[in-house]
């Protein structure tokens, strides 16, 4: 029985998906591709109505959203092919979004990663030409700008926000074709770039999981690979076959116990993060590319979302897996367990370890009874 069962379609993109993201509630997914940007209520399976028309400045290639405590409602980042970047404000308490600021970055060309951080209220962004920049948010104004590098024979195919180095979180940028992570700290990208941290692989995607204590990465060669974020470890490989040698989208899933990773081949593979071991397959009908992909726990349940990247495409849709209520009571059941067997072994510790004035207060309570 698989571990993940198909739920529904959501449907009105046609041609390819390039982006999917959920917001962190699980409420809304952002998707974006050839035709645009749309937004989609998860649990009525409901778009929204968008305040643009489609794909009016070239088709969308990545896609993130903020959440901010001085916000009413959430903030949709998206990037294009044109290098526009995008922010779409939603109503405070409806389903209605307004375009609230656009920009096309210097160095134009398509945006390849955006990733917020909520600690510092940053957005980051990077595109084909080498082009890295991190903006704040202040509240209720326009993004300012806080640095803006361009990173000599380099091409970034994805960013993300790492760990906390000292009062900075660091900013990891995922070079495409040489293998090269780069670790930015700090307001000034040129003079605070660090040493490339090499893994010596071609990089498609990487995400970090929740807790921010490591990151995975798609191989493109060879499948998902895990790094520890302190020291730069290996930590172990899920190997994917990918004969077009493509890139493909890696996401962690079921509070990061789980690594989710597309295929040239219409599978989305699901990983134990644990054993390494391919725990359940989500076959698309029809073979193509489903690269894209996005996950979240909606409502307490593990979601996965997928959608087709390929050429020549029609109408494409969105299709969204979630984890199978007996996985979830099997789960619960196993912690409850480990949670009972642990409070019965501390109960015998404490009882042997306090044996002598366990057995002085039953003598006593004898002597009372005779």
């Amino acid at each position: 029985m698989s571990i993940y069962q198909q739920q529904t379609s959501l449907r009105g993109h046609s041609g390819a998906i390039y982006s999917l993201v959920a917001t962190d509630d699980g409420k809304l997914l952002a998707s974006g591709g050839k035709d645009g940007t749309r937004i989609w209520d998860v649990q009525s399976r409901k778009q929204i109505s968008r305040p643009a028309p489609p794909g009016i400045r070239g088709m969308t290639t990545a896609i993130a959203w903020a959440n901010r405590p001085d916000e009413p409602g959430e903030l949709l980042f998206f990037g294009t092919v044109a290098g526009y970047l995008v922010i779409w404000r939603q109503v405070a308490g409806q389903q209605v979004f307004n375009e609230f600021w656009c920009r096309r970055l210097s160095q134009p060309s398509e945006i390849t990663g955006l990733a917020f951080d909520a600690v510092s209220n940053r957005i980051a962004v990077c595109n084909w030409n080498a082009l890295v920049q991190l903006w704040a948010l202040p509240s209720s104004s326009d993004p300012q700008r806080i640095f803006s590098v361009c990173i000599a024979n380099y091409i970034p195919k994805a960013i993300q926000f790492g760990v906390m180095r000292g009062n900075e979180r660091e900013l990891l940028i995922f070079g495409y074709n040489d293998g090269k992570i780069r670790t930015v700290t700090g307001n000034l990208a040129v003079d605070n770039a660090s040493r490339p941290w090499e893994i010596g692989v071609r990089i498609g995607d990487a995400t970090v999981d929740n807790r921010r204590t490591a990151v995975c990465i798609d191989d493109i060669d060879f499948g998902a690979v895990l790094y520890r974020l302190d020291d730069h470890q290996r930590v172990k490989t899920f190997h994917v076959p990918n004969e077009d040698k493509r890139p493909r989208q890696v996401r962690f899933v079921d509070d990061s116990k789980t690594i989710v990773i597309g295929s040239d081949h219409g599978v989305i593979y699901v990983f134990d993060r644990r054993t390494g071991i391919a725990i359940d397959k989500l076959t698309v009908k029809g073979m193509g590319w489903i690269q894209t992909i996005a996950t979240v726990d909606c409502n307490g349940i593990p979601t996965i979302f997928g959608a087709k990247s390929g050429d020549g495409l029609g109408q494409n849709d969105i299709i969204l897996w979630q984890k199978t209520a007996e996985r979830l009571r099997s789960g619960a059941k196993v912690s409850e367990g480990i949670l009972s067997g642990s409070i019965l072994l501390a109960l015998l510790a404490y009882a042997y370890y306090n044996r002598e004035m366990l057995g002085e207060m039953i003598r006593e309570k004898l002597a009372n009874f005779n």
